[in-house]
């Protein structure tokens, strides 16, 4: 997908975010994940306006804080069906970290100070919050959300969750419409649902799926 933001200068500072982001991102193998979620933010920019300058740099290291935690730990707490009181501990210690990271990221790149507040605000409830104070964070949530019903997202997820697809196509489609703020971010996880259940009807006739 092209850059949204023809501004040459705000392309290059957001490809210098993905590679200060990188490193972080490496640890649960997050960048495909946040790559995705990059593509659907700036979808739900185009159709539901908004601060690219906030969701941009908050999509891209809304993840970071994983970093943190230990491979065990991360197991606890991954993937859409992880529940339970741990699991929440863990979560919002992803998020705090995350926060954290992300400012100290934007800082070192001399970002503005008033964006960077915003940003870190996004990040540090990105999961946990039920609500949102702005549109801008509603963006940032469903784009991470859009992840678990994409192509890449929702074999890859079935795959390192060892998860049935019918299963999670199940839970999915049952979820999906409760978890978005905006019509257009309802709209996208709908169609790409539908792709999905072809998907898995191909592959239970044996037709070998591309997943990229």
């Amino acid at each position: 997908m092209s850059h949204q933001n023809k501004d040459p200068e705000w392309s290059g500072f957001i490809r210098r975010l993905f590679q200060e982001a990188e490193p972080y991102l490496s640890v649960r193998g997050d960048m495909a994940h946040t790559r995705v979620s990059h593509d659907y933010a700036l979808i739900l920019i185009r159709q539901e306006g908004g601060n690219e300058r906030i969701v941009e740099p908050a999509v891209i290291l809304h993840d970071v804080g994983w970093s943190r935690l230990d491979p065990q730990e991360i197991s606890l707490a991954f993937g859409v069906l992880a529940e339970g009181e741990e699991a929440d501990r863990l979560n919002r210690i992803h998020e705090l970290e995350g926060a954290s990271i992300a400012g100290q990221v934007l800082q070192a790149l001399d970002y503005d100070p008033l964006l960077i507040e915003k940003i870190t605000s996004i990040i540090r409830t990105h999961d946990s919050g039920l609500d949102i104070r702005f549109q801008e964070e509603g963006l940032v949530k469903d784009a991470d959300k859009l992840w678990r019903s994409s192509k890449i997202g929702f074999w890859e997820e079935a795959e390192r969750q060892d998860l049935d697809p019918k299963e999670l196509y199940r839970f999915l489609n049952a979820r999906y419409k409760e978890w978005f703020f905006t019509s257009t971010a309802v709209t996208l996880a709908g169609e790409d649902l539908e792709e999905r259940a072809k998907e898995i009807d191909a592959n239970r006739q044996g037709v070998k799926l591309k997943t990229k």
